[in-house]
């Protein structure tokens, strides 16, 4: 799979034909400036060059990064309905042995890239998001719509999240102790999550529940 490519875009708003340079692999080894493209939410940033249209352009893309031992898919959908696992073992033997994830939007995308440079369980990541999405919903009055990871950091023993708020442009910020973190870590490791090297699968507000749904029942 090549690491740039040129297609051809219409703009939606004027019609003109745009050669436009994509990036369906990304390197994050290879690629730091595409990488950081990702942190700052640019990458699938999109400007006619005719009208001045603005756009997000979201396409399928695969970042790895062999050092901190992921890759995660971008899997363009209209958000309604839940990833199913994507089997594309066999087309990344070189790979093996990497966490493999799925998402659909690059905010997904840079939350997975924060969740494992720090060296973080993301099953773990989102129990605590699970649990903090209601917490910043009954603090602020309204109802949390989406959340994601920022930070951890263990000096200080804090872990936050940015959630959106609904009818609300602008995120709010919630942390709470990374003990919280450990014991979410406890409560994954318990229940025994198996993962298939060769697939890709989507680990967010539904496999929490799912975790927390078996983990309560082997309590009972």
């Amino acid at each position: 799979m090549p690491s740039l490519g040129n297609r051809d875009v219409s703009c939606p708003h004027c019609g003109a034909v745009v050669k436009t340079r994509m990036s369906p692999e990304i390197s994050a080894g290879e690629n730091p400036d595409l990488r950081q493209r990702v942190l700052d939410e640019t990458l699938f940033d999109w400007k006619c060059p005719e009208c001045g249209y603005e756009a997000q352009l979201v396409y399928p893309c695969l970042y790895h990064d062999k050092e901190n031992h992921f890759m995660v898919y971008v899997v363009p959908n209209s958000g309604c309905c839940p990833l199913e696992p994507v089997d594309v073992g066999e087309a990344f033997p070189q790979f093996n042995g990497l966490a493999k994830r799925v998402v659909s939007s690059l905010a997904g995308l840079k939350e997975k890239v924060l969740i494992f440079e720090a060296g973080l369980n993301d099953f773990a990541v989102e129990l605590v998001k699970l649990a903090l999405t209601d917490v910043a919903g009954k603090k602020h009055h309204k109802t949390a719509t989406a959340g994601y990871f920022c930070f951890a950091d263990e000096k200080e023993n804090r872990i936050g999240f940015s959630f959106f708020l609904q009818g609300e442009e602008k995120p709010v910020q919630q942390g709470t102790r990374m003990d919280v973190y450990r014991k979410s870590l406890e409560i994954v490791e318990s229940v025994g999550t198996v993962l298939q090297d060769d697939q890709f699968i989507a680990v967010d507000s539904a496999a929490a529940e799912d975790i927390l749904r078996v983990y309560r029942g082997g309590e009972e």
